[in-house]
């Protein structure tokens, strides 16, 4: 098993594996398993007053923008996240209060990726968190689409998603977010959610994890907020989590798009 990891947004990959080294240390008993981590393909600056919360620089996004005041809009209406009564409701509401992301910077970041997996054709399973979690998901998506309509091999057969938000789809030059009561459970690989209950954004993870098979889908509550467990009971129960979903690995039926 070999996992392409995706830090979130203002990450990077050596800061990713920093966060992420209790949940290796915990996962290295399941055995064969190798992490293949990267950089978002764009380097950004934090906004004021988060130089140092993200760690050190440089720092990526996987997902670009056209300029640095729809980047600083999207940031600010984030931090002020409403909550409606249901997760698709509350990304609906943030969607309508954003600009979308453009179709080629989608289509770009899908592009790169796509080449690393030709590159790495070991690569199985994708891991990602925040943003990163959100461009898994939207990879899987696109690699099932391209099966059904270019008949190209499916390579990622399973995904790990700390927090995240819903996946992105291409509608030619537009990019429509997905949400569970818009469409039919679209991701069929078996998929392992770590989510916490006390995540300010705790509603763009559970649109993400509506978006998957409910029989094959691991909800992981640990219970804190938009961060990843540390501690040793938490991640021993999370180990159990990641080994059922990596060694659930074969893909269901092929994905509907509505």
């Amino acid at each position: 098993m070999k996992i392409l990891c995706l830090h979130g947004a203002y990450g990077s990959a050596s800061n990713f594996k920093v966060q992420l080294r209790p949940f290796l240390d915990a996962v290295e008993p399941v055995g064969g398993v190798e992490f293949k981590w990267i950089n978002g393909g764009h380097a950004v600056v934090p906004p004021p007053g988060f130089q140092n919360y993200f760690g050190l620089a440089p720092h990526y996004r996987f997902v670009d923008f056209d300029g640095i005041s729809e980047m600083d809009d999207m940031l600010s209406k984030i931090r002020e996240m409403p909550q409606e009564s249901t997760p698709e409701d509350t990304i609906r509401r943030l969607i309508g209060d954003l600009h979308s992301f453009g179709a080629q910077a989608v289509r770009s970041t899908l592009d790169r990726l796509f080449e690393i997996l030709e590159q790495n054709p070991d690569i199985d399973g994708i891991l990602g968190h925040s943003e990163g979690a959100m461009v898994a998901s939207t990879l899987i998506l696109e690699e099932a689409r391209r099966c059904v309509e270019q008949n190209r091999p499916r390579q990622i057969k399973y995904g790990i998603f700390f927090a995240g938000w819903p996946p992105l789809r291409l509608e030619g030059e537009s990019v429509r977010t997905l949400l569970a009561d818009e469409c039919e459970n679209i991701i069929d690989v078996p998929t392992c959610h770590i989510v916490g209950c006390n995540d300010p954004y705790i509603h763009g993870a559970m649109a993400l994890f509506s978006m998957c098979d409910e029989d094959t889908a691991i909800l992981f509550d640990h219970g804190k907020g938009h961060t990843i467990p540390r501690d040793a009971k938490t991640l021993s129960e999370l180990a159990v989590a990641f080994e059922c979903t990596c060694k659930s690995n074969s893909p269901g039926a092929s994905p509907a798009y509505v």
